[in-house]
């Protein structure tokens, strides 16, 4: 009986695969305009939500430089092709500067943790903010950068533009998922649980944080760069604005932190949900996020997907209770 309920659970997902990856690929086909460059945000925002997830949720450390490195990315990038580089060249060399940036400050700011360690990334992304809001000669300072334009038609660039981050987007989710399965990833789990018993282990959390955050940086760095092109202009701003480094975080943790499928379902949610609080309660929009991810934290907080993982039991409302009870009794809320 239960060797049946497996195989047509693996139909069923074998068949929603197929779906979403059909719909994937023919969707600018299908639809024109404002819906492909709202699912073209979707897509970046959970490429984004995976790769914090490698550091935030499989190890635990809760960044807000995210957008820091976005921003490194986004000039790094628009400077190069202001110069006539290729625009991939440009965006593969803004994610090796983002690396060895991240490098050089990883060491110091990985040994700090809980509230120092936020703070400290926070700063971080405040000073390459400053920075390239001072460095007139290079990126324009205040009054912005400009990017070559593509000289593609609307309808083209849209496509071009949705293909060039979906295709990020799943060679992302690639990483997250040989990360998960590998040594790295065991590491993470293992300093997300309890670092000092990782350490006397034998596990040298310093270098498996360090690598996670330069793997981050260095493609958010490529995501900002790819970004920047798609917008054509960016200020010190709309290039390091904080309120992405808070989105990304509350997508993954409402889809479920440390999991591969919990940033891609946190985003989609996230994104939607987003547009639709921006259209219709402009002034109500942060307020509501934000509630949304203090009830996640106190009923869900592993996110969306603690619902369907590991779960054998049919979910109905009487077990949903159960599971929020459970929840608040067992982190002590």
């Amino acid at each position: 009986m239960k060797s049946k309920f497996k195989n047509s659970n693996l139909i069923i997902q074998i068949i929603l695969i197929v779906a979403a990856s059909g719909l994937l690929l023919t969707y600018p086909f299908l639809f024109k305009g404002y819906p492909v460059r709202l699912a073209t945000i979707i897509i970046m925002y959970v490429a984004l939500s995976q790769v914090w997830n490698i550091l935030g949720g499989f190890a635990g450390y809760i960044s807000l430089g995210l957008v820091g490195f976005i921003g490194v990315g986004a000039y790094t990038s628009g400077v190069l092709m202001n110069l006539g580089l290729n625009v991939y060249l440009s965006m593969l060399l803004a994610g090796c500067f983002a690396a060895i940036i991240s490098a050089a400050i990883g060491y110091p700011v990985l040994r700090l943790k809980a509230g120092y360690f936020i703070v400290a990334t926070y700063a971080v992304a405040f000073v390459f903010r400053e920075i390239a809001n001072n460095m007139n000669n290079i990126t324009g300072g205040g009054s912005g950068l400009a990017l070559p334009l593509t000289y593609m038609s609307i309808v083209e660039s849209n496509r071009y533009f949705y293909y060039g981050m979906l295709i990020i987007s799943v060679v992302v989710t690639l990483i997250c998922i040989r990360i998960s399965r590998s040594s790295l990833g065991y590491g993470l789990h293992a300093i997300k649980e309890d670092e000092d018993a990782a350490n006397v282990l034998g596990i040298n959390t310093t270098a498996y944080k360090l690598v996670a955050f330069i793997l981050s940086s260095f493609i958010v760095a490529v995501i900002g760069g790819f970004y920047a092109y798609w917008l054509t202009y960016i200020d010190p701003l709309s290039a390091f604005d904080s309120k992405m480094s808070i989105l990304v975080i509350i997508m993954t943790m409402v889809g479920g932190a440390g999991t591969v499928i919990g940033p891609i379902v946190g985003g989609v949610l996230i994104s939607l949900l987003s547009e639709v609080l921006w259209s219709n309660f402009l002034t109500l929009h942060s307020g509501i996020l934000g509630i949304i991810l203090i009830l996640t934290v106190i009923f869900l907080p592993q996110g969306v997907m603690d619902l369907f993982l590991f779960r054998e039991e049919k979910l109905t409302w009487k077990s949903l209770g159960k599971i929020f009870l459970e929840n608040i009794r067992n982190y002590r809320i």
